[in-house]
């Protein structure tokens, strides 16, 4: 019976955190699609017609990106827990029908014993039957011999006194036999029939610990179907957001592009028809580290791999380091894009050569501005979207973006 409290105590306790997981993920749901985009606040084409537009549409797909991860983080947690309590009811309700099954095969051993006793009383029956017709068949054929005495006949016959006192043991022998014989018959019976009601007794506490392990695997079997549908909700609702957030992934990818395209138009149009001339100086001093090298590469997003084509290179440095202009020119952008290069700069150098820096913490220069080689245009930061302090430099020429370690 001690397993028994031991299953209620985990019964309570499994009941207990399945509800309140029902209760935080429901919340989670509730708040997640309060929170969700409709697609006409989504919808975005790389043929934006303005810089601003697509600032603000990147800005909004951040956010919105921001929410579906923070919810699939809490979707996360909740799945954990509910994974938990169901191992737990799956555990609980394999030990109880372990219990069943023993308890079943109890009340099968009581019942093989009480149909042993019964045979065993059956046989004593008879054998108190044969005893009573051995009986009987004396005293019948004393009847029909003419002697109601009881053997007085058979005393009488006697040849001598010897015979008459054998004659004499005999009868009260075999009475004392007939009788005997009967009386350890009906003891023997007696003493199945205690030991039967001793074991259909026992039988019965069993039947009813079985019952109230029934009672339980009921109660488990319905708090196991609790913990099942609310494990397929989460997957689901997990899967809509991973569907709803790729969607946002490839809408910010279009939109990232639109804006490499507007970023392109901008470093092929140069106002500068003479290339300053000299060499490009290393745009952070003191930090040469490159986290992330020019061309193709392979990065984690939303938990998948992900390969893109990388137009500069990535230098780490710490927030608020100094970024210098990498030659003297003319700015011609000075903004913030929010889904991609965040803060950012872009100098014109003359004869197609074009300088960007991005993911600044904070811009120095402002659009028209001339710069000269090595003055601090801004400071290192983790604008946009960055996985951390650095600074994203890229050379053009023409609009098109060539590897910087070549030309620093």
């Amino acid at each position: 019976m001690n397993d028994v409290t031991v299953t209620e105590k985990h019964v309570r306790l499994s009941a207990a955190k399945v509800i309140i997981s029902i209760i935080v993920v429901l919340s989670v749901f509730a708040l997640a699609v309060e929170m969700m985009p409709s697609d006409s606040e989504v919808g975005v084409t790389a043929s934006a017609a303005t810089a601003s537009e697509l600032k603000n549409k990147q800005a909004q797909l951040e956010s919105q990106q921001k929410n579906i991860s923070s919810k699939l983080s809490a979707l996360k947690k909740s799945k954990a827990a509910a994974q938990e309590q169901l191992d737990l009811v799956n555990e609980l309700v394999e030990n109880l029908q372990t219990q069943i099954t023993t308890v079943n095969n109890q009340i099968n051993a009581a019942n093989a014993e009480i149909k042993e006793i019964e045979g065993e009383i059956a046989a004593k029956d008879q054998e108190i039957e044969e005893s009573k017709d051995k009986f009987k068949e004396r005293m019948k054929a004393i009847y029909i011999s003419g002697d109601m005495t009881g053997g007085l006949e058979l005393l009488l016959c006697s040849g001598s006194l010897q015979e008459f006192i054998s004659n004499s043991v005999y009868l009260e022998a075999m009475a004392k036999y007939d009788q005997g014989l009967i009386d350890e018959l009906t003891s023997d019976k007696e003493g199945y029939q205690d030991k039967k009601a001793q074991v259909e007794e026992h039988k019965k506490q069993i039947d009813a610990q079985k019952t109230e392990l029934a009672a339980k695997k009921t109660e488990l079997d319905a708090q196991q179907k609790e913990a099942e549908a609310l494990m397929k909700q989460i997957k689901a609702d997990e899967e809509s957001y991973k569907k709803k957030q790729a969607e946002i992934d490839l809408q910010m990818a279009q939109a990232r592009a639109a804006l490499d395209a507007l970023v392109s138009k901008n470093t092929s149009n140069s106002q500068n028809t003479a290339y300053i001339g000299g060499s490009f100086a290393w745009p952070t001093p003191g930090y040469k580290r490159i986290t992330s090298p020019f061309g193709y590469r392979t990065y984690t997003l939303n938990g998948k791999k992900v390969s893109s084509y990388h137009k500069g290179i990535d230098i780490g440095a710490p927030s608020g380091a100094k970024i210098i202009a990498s030659n003297g020119g003319t700015v011609v952008t000075s903004a913030y894009n929010a889904g991609g290069y965040g803060n950012y700069v872009i100098i014109d150098h003359g004869g197609g050569k074009m300088t960007v820096y991005g993911h600044m913490s904070k811009r120095g220069v402002s659009v028209g501005q001339t710069v000269t080689k090595a003055q601090q245009i801004g400071l290192v930061g983790s604008t946009g979207r960055s996985t951390g302090p650095h600074l994203h430099f890229e050379i053009r020429i023409n609009g098109t973006a060539v590897n910087p370690v070549n030309y620093l």
